[in-house]
């Protein structure tokens, strides 16, 4: 510790190591540090040191950790290497004060001592041929900052333990939000009851005709008549998107949609489907396209571009199905949540450039992500 009152430079590069990392340290801990060393602790040894540290400023495993790495990735430097640099800094110090220098370099070069030994000479093992040595790099001073803290050109890697958790590419809400985009709004309603709302241009018609009214016009309010049928693959090549499938569920009572349903297949929608992701519920797949006769229709598969197949008799089995689905419903979109670029050579490819019948235009299939959602809800509502 300096006359100064700072922590030695040790103590004082893991210090600021921790608050570059995140660990919540601050003035409190520092002076802590400050304390505990004008007691006598963590002097005599670098393990009294590493302990005092851990003692003061670990509250975790993971920052026990990350100050061991610390301690581990500074070389312990040799007695007479630590002379030299002392010497070195000393005599930078003195220039500096003294004002003698000019601008000082911002690398010094500590050099050997003794030459390393040689290929050719290869008996010479002698004390002075075998010292350490080292490169010292010092940054631009500053004012009133003194002498920079000398620092390894290579910081140690101390971020190498991950806590991985499930997270959805898009989140609940956000896709509540797209549904809500998806709106057919119209009036219905004939019931007195039902119409809640002035009907302004009727009202004043009827004001000229007879010149005097008890009650307003009215008219029903307008209301999305919307309606939405999922269909997500719950094969083992979708495991990865399983959160986001769950997301998706629980996003389309919150569309105030006239209607969401979500079902569930394997790898292509044959004679059933599911209601549920373990494929256990099953329900006749004819039934459950006529009773959403005229909805909007989306699809959710990676269609074999996760495994990097072409299976050519599930891509016309697919492709098939979407020529039957295209007579029912209103509007087809396709969610594909592995990138364009995997699916060259796939089952994918092959079915998002299979011609339409009847001349309509060619099912688009679009990546996952939050602009392709937010145009596979405009293809729903008719606007392509």
């Amino acid at each position: 510790m300096n006359d100064a009152g700072e922590l030695p430079p040790l103590l004082l590069g893991l210090f600021r190591e921790l608050r570059a990392n995140g660990v919540a340290v601050g003035v409190r801990d520092y002076l802590d540090g400050l304390r505990a060393l004008r007691l006598g602790h963590g002097a005599g040894s670098r393990q009294a040191l590493r302990e005092l540290a851990l003692a003061l400023w670990a509250r975790s495993e993971a920052e026990r950790r990350l100050i061991a790495r610390w301690f581990d990735a500074i070389p312990e430097v040799p007695p007479t290497l630590l002379e030299r640099v002392e010497g070195v800094v000393s005599t930078l110090e003195e220039s500096v004060h003294a004002g003698t220098s000019g601008e000082r370099s911002r690398r010094t070069t500590i050099p050997p001592a003794v030459p390393p030994p040689t290929a050719s000479s290869p008996g010479k093992t002698g004390g002075a041929a075998g010292e350490a040595r080292a490169r010292i790099s010092f940054a631009a001073r500053h004012e009133g900052e003194g002498l920079p803290l000398p620092r390894l050109p290579l910081a140690p890697q101390i971020a190498e333990h991950y806590v991985l958790q499930p997270q959805a590419a898009i989140s609940a809400r956000n896709l509540a939000v797209l549904w809500r985009r998806f709106r057919r709004s119209t009036r219905s309603g004939a019931g007195a009851g039902q119409r809640s709302e002035i009907d302004l241009p009727a009202t004043i018609r009827e004001r000229c005709r007879r010149g005097l009214l008890a009650r307003p016009v009215c008219r029903p309010p307008r209301s999305n008549c919307a309606r939405l049928l999922v269909l997500a693959d719950a094969s083992t090549s979708m495991d990865p998107w399983r959160p986001f499938l769950a997301t998706l569920a629980a996003s389309l009572p919150l569309g105030r949609l006239a209607s969401a349903e979500l079902r569930y297949f394997a790898n292509l929608p044959r004679r059933k489907l599911f209601a549920d992701v373990e494929l256990t519920q099953a329900e006749p797949l004819d039934d459950l396209l006529r009773e959403n006769a005229g909805a909007a229709l989306l699809i959710v598969s990676d269609a074999g571009s996760a495994r990097g197949y072409l299976n050519h008799r599930r891509a016309r089995q697919t492709i098939d199905f979407l020529a039957a689905a295209a007579r029912r419903f209103a509007a087809i979109v396709w969610l594909n949540p592995m990138p364009a670029a995997r699916w060259r050579a796939t089952t994918a490819e092959r079915i998002a450039d299979a011609p339409a019948a009847d001349g309509r235009p060619r099912l688009p299939m679009l990546p996952l992500d939050a602009a392709s959602l937010l145009r596979a809800v405009d293809i729903l509502r008719g606007q392509r």
